[in-house]
């Protein structure tokens, strides 16, 4: 997998200047006082659905469960010269979108820039989210929420996103996009999720299936090039589905699997409590299943 490797690296190098540019690790001690510090918080309600839409050009981007059982709370932090935030809140809606966006992509000054937003979401208000994020860090804890609908979709950076403990509420759907970068999904089986689209382009990938799936979760995983791990949950049984792309694509099964027509099964998959069903579309790369 030396020559997928290369691969990767040379459309990485390519593609990523023109979405994120290197910045020199050693600031200026002036330049800390262009910086905006920004904190808000935002009073929900929790007899409907809130409804949270998150836009941001580049920075890092944090996540996840707060203290307070109906307060949404923001923290910024980014450069005056270089970012501009809005955010539009609709009580009698219980809607808030956040923008958070680069002035201009390629006037970069040559000091550093700063661009840090972290949100503390409420503990019992039922969320439906849809997050955009072009370029930059995402980390997101997400267990222990009210989470009825979950979107991600990120062109450039690396992304961490972990439910370590259960969803409070069955989960609709679960869609995360990734373009260019490294992907981690932890735990994914304790977002309770009913329907999960994942995509992956160019990158590594790790998926973990694990947690306290709902009975017949379905979940379909579309890859692009790169190196992808998909860990299948440990006590739910499992009806596989595998197409690859022609002999670019190297896939490596469990042992204890088994064959029957154009699908595979875990050995418990008739007696378990619950079914998971799960559809793999390799692309140019590695692809290896797990199962503890």
């Amino acid at each position: 997998m030396q020559r997928v490797k290369i691969v990767l690296g040379l459309i990485a190098a390519l593609m990523l200047p023109g979405i994120v540019r290197e910045l020199p690790a050693a600031p200026q001690r002036d330049e800390w006082q262009e910086n905006e510090k920004l904190d808000n918080t935002f009073k929900v309600r929790t007899d409907r659905d809130f409804r949270l839409r998150l836009d941001v050009d580049a920075g890092e981007v944090r996540m996840a469960r707060g203290q307070s059982e109906d307060e949404l709370r923001v923290h910024l932090r980014y450069s005056k010269k270089e970012f501009r935030h809005a955010f539009r809140f609709n009580e009698q809606d219980n809607f808030l979108e956040i923008r958070f966006d680069k002035e201009g992509w390629f006037d970069h000054k040559g000091h550093r820039m700063t661009a840090e937003l972290e949100i503390e979401l409420p503990r019992d208000a039922t969320l439906r989210a849809d997050c955009r994020v072009k370029a930059g860090e995402v980390d997101m804890q997400l267990g222990g929420l009210r989470l009825a609908d979950f979107a991600l979709s990120v062109t450039a950076g690396s992304v961490n996103i972990d439910f370590d403990q259960p969803n409070r509420v069955e989960m609709e759907s679960l869609n995360l996009n990734t373009k260019i970068g490294e992907s981690k999904f932890r735990q994914l089986g304790n977002a309770r999720f009913r329907d999960a689209d994942l995509n992956g382009g160019i990158g590594e990938m790790i998926i973990d299936f694990s947690g306290e799936m709902l009975p017949d979760a379905v979940a379909r995983v579309d890859l692009d090039i790169g190196e992808t791990v998909i860990v299948l949950p440990q006590d739910t049984g499992t009806k596989l589905a595998v197409s690859k792309f022609l002999f670019l694509s190297h896939i490596d099964l469990p042992v204890n699997l088994h064959k029957e027509g154009r699908y595979y099964y875990t050995e418990n998959y008739r007696e378990a409590d619950r079914g998971f069903q799960l559809r793999i579309s390799s692309g140019i790369g590695e692809l290896r299943v797990e199962r503890p």
